[in-house]
């Protein structure tokens, strides 16, 4: 029995699935819908009892779908410019009804925007708010140059929670409480531990599945964070996980993926990995969504850490402790053309980390748009990655 076939995963992916259910269903109701960006804290729509949908999720699974194409073309007809991130080309598309048979997610009522990831998220939000006409809630994160959000920083955000919620509960005519923000947190922690532990099976060498599956499992852990049911059905996953037989023997080679997958051509990306025998085991996004913390001042802290909110320094140490931890021979660093604060400082981050003894390649790319990806391109980046972890073993023998 392979990975794909545990119940355990049928059960998250349906749960996940069930997002788009509810939101359709919240419609039909009459009732508010938000879309809300991935890194804004969820638990704070969860205490209002909010039904919230991610566009960028949604395009993920357009793009891994094969519609990326049309709609960053549909969004190219609307006028926006190409070098945009492509998932805010299609989350724009989407916003103006130009997929076939309609959005797979109900146009929104409010917006929930926070912007720790990258400015671009910030005027694709203030875009869907103005045409929309609906309003935006912005969470406003700055940048900052030291490795520790200090105190100023947190009574800054803490001001701007308090403003935040006290709007939304008007907005949506529903009373704050301070228990039921309680619960959303304990059902956030709760959950991003249980997301911890499936992780931590990737340390074993003969871990028999790839840690891309992962990724199959993000949009559970953006939506629906807070949900009691979400830690239960990861830890029945990682217990499903473990009972698996170990491989025969080691992988030939243990990678980390650096930048966000490259959703449309993701088989093609795969296939001479696994032909390989050379398993994922680490990459930056899925620990990215580990929000643990005791309590607000915490909650304010661990929103500020994401991966483009941290300092070249602090990203370099959290790279390199992780691919240690997952026992990590190189590292495969997709360039992706529509995250470019994420992929601009690549190229020094992998200098730092071939410092310490890592085989680093890169190949270029787009999250959603197809036409970022060049194949033959691809292929070469890994058969050098390949000689360069053959012959780091020869020097090493």
């Amino acid at each position: 029995m392979d990975s794909f076939s545990l119940p355990a995963r049928q059960k998250l992916l349906d749960f996940g699935a069930e997002s788009s259910r509810l939101a359709w269903a919240a419609k039909d109701r009459g009732e508010p819908v938000g879309w809300m960006s991935t890194k804004f804290p969820a638990e704070i729509p969860a205490a209002l009892g909010l039904v919230t949908c991610c566009p960028e999720s949604q395009a993920a699974a357009l793009a891994s779908a094969g519609q990326g194409g049309p709609l960053c073309s549909a969004a190219d007809g609307l006028g926006f410019c190409a070098d945009l991130c492509s998932y805010s080309r299609i989350g724009l598309a989407l916003a103006a009804g130009c997929q076939e048979g309609g959005s797979r997610i109900p146009l929104p009522d409010f917006l929930l925007c926070c912007n720790n990831i990258c400015c671009n998220m910030l005027q694709w939000y203030q875009n869907l708010a103005r045409t929309l006409d609906i309003p935006l809630f912005l969470l406003d994160i700055p940048y900052t140059a030291q490795n520790e959000p200090d105190g100023e920083l947190i009574g800054y955000l803490r001001a701007q929670f308090s403003t935040l919620t006290r709007r939304l509960s008007a907005f949506v005519g529903r009373p704050w409480q301070e228990e039921a923000f309680s619960r959303a947190c304990r059902g956030a922690v709760d959950s991003a531990l249980a997301w911890q532990e499936v992780g931590e099976l990737l340390k074993d060498p003969l871990c028999p599945w790839d840690g891309m599956e992962l990724f199959d499992y993000m949009p559970v852990l953006v939506s629906r964070r807070c949900d009691p049911r979400t830690a239960g059905l990861l830890r029945e996953l990682g217990r499903e996980l473990a009972a698996l037989p170990q491989a025969e023997r080691p992988a030939r080679a243990r990678l980390m993926l650096e930048g966000t997958p490259c959703w449309p051509h993701l088989r093609q990306v795969l296939a001479p990995l696994r032909q390989a025998n050379i398993r994922i085991t680490a990459d930056t996004i899925t620990p990215s969504l580990g929000f643990v913390y005791q309590d607000l001042d915490g909650l304010l802290r661990a929103y500020c850490g994401t991966i483009n909110g941290s300092t070249l320094a602090k990203g370099l140490a959290d790279r390199a402790r992780l691919c240690r931890e997952r026992g990590v021979d190189g590292i495969l660093m997709h360039l992706n053309r529509s995250c470019r604060p994420w992929s601009g400082v690549l190229p020094q981050l992998g200098r730092g980390l071939a410092g310490e003894g890592w085989a680093v390649v890169s190949f270029d790319g787009d999250q959603a748009d197809p036409g970022g990806f060049a194949g033959a391109q691809y292929a070469t980046r890994v058969q050098g990655l390949l000689e360069m972890l053959e012959k780091g073993k020869e020097a090493g023998a």
